[in-house]
């Protein structure tokens, strides 16, 4: 195993959406990527993040993993820790959600939401500690949202896992923080954003339901932007500007622990 002269990012649910647009950004800036996913690295969709980050520069290893299974994700960092010989940052970004009044939702859907989003979060935190306690540094990034900050209507598994997420960033930045290692523990918190995730008739219908529309697509829900008093969205980028600077910045390691919202406003 052969130290990388450049720096790693290990990015969860990094084969679309926000997982793309953070490793081109990254691959950018100059570190090397490796991406976990659910998908194969031969999906099409995958294929596609893996062509972006290399073009951007970036040497990438891309991995199928399931975040739920510790086996998968031990495996998945112990080969990222011998491909590349360091693990400089690690992004939890995974994630799924679903729909429904919590007297609605059946078992499997609040098991589906704790597996993914909370326990995978904690088991990708879990292995970042390892390796990074094991080399003296590191910076580890969480995704929660602004409803791990407030209650929101019919996303009772997405607030409870984004609640728990917070929580967890807080509890692994001081525990890490007690060993005196420059490794730092941060949580970011956005808004809607234009994902994959909002870009399906479940989510169009959730919107409509809660806050008084009548959207008939994706596309023009993205588009209410333009009316005065309309949804607004953030582009991914918008998230992965934020991801980069804790990342890469030496003003960040003055955060530890800390929930970073990126709203437009939307929790004044």
């Amino acid at each position: 195993m052969a130290k990388s002269s450049k720096q790693v990012v290990l990015i969860t649910g990094g084969a679309m959406g926000q997982g793309r647009t953070h490793a081109v950004a990254f691959a950018k800036a100059g570190f090397d990527i490796v991406l976990i996913d659910m998908l194969e690295p031969e999906n099409e969709i995958f294929k596609e993040t893996i062509e972006l980050v290399r073009d951007a520069g970036g040497e990438v290893l891309a991995l199928q993993a399931n975040i739920c299974s510790t086996p998968e994700v031990e495996a998945a960092f112990a080969q990222a820790w011998e491909t590349f010989g360091r693990l400089d940052v690690v992004v939890a970004n995974a994630g799924i959600i679903n729909f429904g009044y919590t007297w609605e939702l059946s078992d499997e859907q609040v098991e589906r939401a704790l597996a993914v989003n909370l326990e995978g979060t904690w088991r990708t935190d879990k292995y970042a500690a390892i390796y990074m306690r094991k080399q003296g540094y590191g910076r580890i990034i969480n995704i929660s949202s602004v409803s791990g900050l407030k209650g929101t209507a019919q996303l009772a598994t997405y607030c409870m896992t984004k609640f728990g997420i917070i929580g967890l960033t807080k509890t692994l930045a001081l525990e890490l923080q007690s060993e005196g290692l420059p490794i730092y523990c941060n949580v970011v918190c956005p808004t809607k954003v234009r994902t994959p995730m909002c870009e399906t008739e479940s989510y169009v219908d959730f919107v409509n339901s809660t806050m008084g529309k009548s959207f008939t697509s994706w596309q023009e829900m993205f588009e209410d932007e333009k009316n005065p008093g309309g949804l607004k969205f953030l582009n991914p980028e918008d998230v992965t500007d934020m991801v980069l600077w804790l990342a890469e910045s030496e003003a960040a390691t003055k955060f530890n622990g800390r929930e970073i919202v990126v709203d437009r406003g939307a929790m004044l």
